[in-house]
Order: structure tokens, then C-alpha cells, then sequence
């Protein structure tokens, strides 16, 4: 089982979200527990986000890392499509 470390930006934007789109933002992180790397809305990144992958949550994005070896997942953004990769 993997554990998840928010960074602080993608912790504050989640509380200022919606608390129905934080329960949807809640059932994304833990599907990405589940299988972190392969599922319908993940997708690896390329370019200059090399390593690290997405999480499409209707027009919000969660873009994480995932470290194998001490099996953390760190989620470092969490925002709109086209801000999040900013």
C-alpha cells in the first residue's frame, strides 16, 4: 500500500474546492492508491514533466510522483487542465 504526501500548494487548493468536488478530488487519490501508474484517467507525462503522471478529474488535474522504492505517492499539483502544468 502506497502513502500520499500533499505538497502545500496542491493541499491549499483542495481546500478551497467545492466539498462535493473534494470527495470526487478524495475518490481520485485513492484509486491512484490503488494502482498508481495504469487506469483509465492516468496518463504518464512527457517533456519537461518526464516521471511524473496525471489524474483527470473532470477539468482538474492531479499530478503526481510516485517513489517505488519507499512506495509514497507525492501529489504536487492539484488544479484546472491547462494551469496545473504551468
Amino acid at each position: 500500500m502506497y502513502k500520499v504526501e500533499l505538497y502545500k500548494d496542491a493541499a491549499k487548493y483542495f481546500k478551497k474546492l467545492d466539498i462535493k468536488i473534494q470527495g470526487r478530488i478524495s475518490t481520485a487519490i485513492e484509486s491512484i492508491i490503488e494502482r498508481p501508474s495504469e487506469g483509465n484517467h492516468i496518463k504518464k507525462l512527457k517533456g519537461r514533466l518526464a516521471g511524473k503522471y496525471r489524474y483527470d478529474v473532470g477539468s482538474l488535474r492531479i499530478v503526481y510522483v510516485v517513489d517505488e522504492d519507499s512506495k509514497v505517492i507525492y501529489i504536487e499539483a492539484i488544479g484546472p487542465r491547462g494551469d496545473v502544468y504551468k
